[in-house]
């Protein structure tokens, strides 16, 4: 009996005496002996955390991309700036001004200019400023075609506004536009055909010349400077005036449709000019006023509220080199003056020629 409670006593920690230094056996053990062991309950690991690299770099990405985006829009917007001149805006109501000034020998650059803004959606009107005497037909008639035909493609209003002079020619290309906007001071009208040359026969004999000249048929020396004109080619001349003087008044009827028969412009097509306010009375211009006038008519007729942003085309410098080579702007002047003493048809006031540069 003492054997066995000694043993037990050695394995039951229940009748050890009390030792208060002593180390608590672990409950794993215990409850070993017991026969009583719960394995104990392990939590699951967290999941794994996502890596964020690829959202961040994705991120990176499409900031750098706008911030691109912006840049070239920027850049788009200053490269058109250089090309027109004016207060820089950003506004998306705009009205341009292409100038016509001077003798109207060519048409590239007016026709260049006015599609340009015809095609830019923050342009919404355009205003032909006209400080010309005219010049020659083709070009004049080809200015006036484009200004119809862009006015029905695109549906922007163009307004023509009168400087010192916009007569003949200067007139013709006007009369396309929507509105008319005359000073009360300009001179206009001059609705005719002007055919002239120089006749240097007593140079010609002064200086001891004698000129020859072969042609295929009796008309092909029409004009010539070297000898008079015959009757045959006087009438021949009057002739082509008289119908090229016609295409100018259906011209200016078709564009002021509405507002002048072909049998009133018909009176008014003498030759003769008119002042911003007699062309008024007669119905050849729509109202007096400055160029900012015809600015704000060309808004209203845009649908713009309030002031709009105003911007024009720059002014094209001849280069040195142009200069030199005998190109551009110079050659035209003296291609002007040489070619004065052959017979060239004109929708021109030829008493405003000199004043008008």
């Amino acid at each position: 009996m003492d054997g066995r409670l000694t043993h037990m006593s050695e394995i039951d920690p229940l009748t050890q005496p009390y030792d208060p230094n002593a180390t608590p056996p672990p409950a794993q053990s215990i409850a070993q002996e017991s026969g009583s062991y719960v394995p104990p309950v392990i939590a699951p690991p967290p999941p794994p955390r996502k890596s964020r690299t690829g959202a961040f770099f994705l991120g990176a990405f499409s900031g750098c991309l706008i911030l691109v985006i912006g840049i070239v829009l920027l850049g788009f917007a200053v490269a058109a700036s250089r090309k027109d001149s004016g207060s820089f805006s950003l506004s998306t109501h705009k009205i341009a001004v292409v100038a016509v000034e001077g003798e109207i020998f060519e048409s590239r650059d007016t026709i260049e200019a006015l599609r340009r803004y015809a095609e830019q959606a923050t342009v919404k009107g355009i205003v032909l400023r006209i400080n010309s005497p005219g010049g020659a037909i083709a070009p004049s008639q080809e200015i006036y075609a484009e200004v119809i035909r862009l006015r029905e493609s695109s549906g922007k209003p163009i307004v023509a506004s009168f400087d010192s002079v916009a007569a003949s020619g200067g007139y013709y290309i006007a009369a396309g536009c929507d509105q008319i906007v005359a000073n009360p001071g300009s001179i206009t009208g001059s609705i005719g055909v002007i055919l002239q040359w120089m006749d240097i026969r007593e140079l010609i004999q002064w200086a001891k010349m004698k000129p020859e000249t072969i042609t295929s048929g009796p008309l092909k020396a029409a004009g010539s400077p070297y000898r008079e004109l015959t009757p045959e080619e006087r009438a021949y001349f009057q002739r082509i005036v008289l119908q090229l003087h016609s295409q100018f008044v259906k011209a200016v009827a078709a564009g002021r449709k509405g507002k002048l028969t072909e049998a009133e412009v018909l009176k008014l097509a003498d030759g003769r000019v008119f002042t911003g306010e007699e062309a008024l009375a007669v119905k050849l211009v729509d109202q007096l006023g400055s160029l900012q006038d015809a600015v704000a008519a060309a808004a209203k007729l845009a649908g713009i509220e309030g002031d709009p942003a105003v911007v024009y085309p720059r002014r094209r410098e001849g280069s040195l080199f142009e200069l030199l080579a005998g190109s551009g702007d110079a050659e035209s002047i003296v291609e002007r003056i040489i070619s004065r003493r052959a017979p060239k048809f004109l929708f021109m006031w030829e008493a405003g020629a000199a004043s008008v540069k």
